[in-house]
């Protein structure tokens, strides 16, 4: 069985380690649905007018070919195709989408997010790939401090009661909400 020291020592590390993430989600989520989204700049770039091709790595290539072409230095580690739209991601830095028109030209646009803005993205997930692992190591750390807090809270009688209260109401109204 592990201490109760152990469990505030692991308690403690793994909260401080993700306390910027943790103050940042709600911070940039809040601001998001209070409608403070943040600005971008976006200047056109180049226009081509060729057909993309089909497939998730063809396509990769292909715009790939078309930025040295243009002898523009840009990288990107994914694409995200959402139809007419193309963003190059991450999207939490100087990033280009590219938007095809109704005569099938494709418009090339450099992006330029504010601070804000590129907070929000990352929130979202379209930073970096490694930010997105990060990500998924604080959901899962979110979710051991959260069961070794409650844990630590039910251990102490004077807290018990209150924690219990508390933890069911939190899960009641969520149970609400979901029906």
């Amino acid at each position: 069985m592990i201490s109760r020291k152990t469990v505030i020592y692991i308690h403690l590390i793994l909260a401080s380690l993700f306390m910027p993430l943790l103050l940042m989600m709600p911070i940039t989520g809040s601001l998001y649905l209070l409608d403070f989204k943040g600005d971008q700049t976006k200047t056109e770039a180049f226009r081509i007018s060729k057909p993309i091709p089909e497939g998730e790595k063809a396509q990769e290539a292909f715009f790939r070919a078309q930025f040295v072409e243009q002898g523009i230095d840009f990288d990107f580690e994914y694409v995200r195709d959402g139809g007419k739209e193309f963003t190059f991601r991450p999207a939490t830095r100087v990033h280009y989408t590219a938007t095809k028109s109704d005569d099938g030209t494709l418009v090339f646009s450099k992006v330029d997010p504010t601070l804000l803005k590129r907070a929000i993205e990352l929130h979202k997930g379209h930073g970096p790939v490694a930010m997105r692992w990060f990500e998924v190591a604080f959901g899962l750390a979110l979710i051991l401090t959260t069961f070794s807090g409650l844990w630590l809270a039910i251990t102490v009688k004077p807290y018990r009661t209150a924690t219990l209260v508390s933890f069911g109401v939190g899960a009641a109204i969520i149970a609400f909400c979901l029906i």
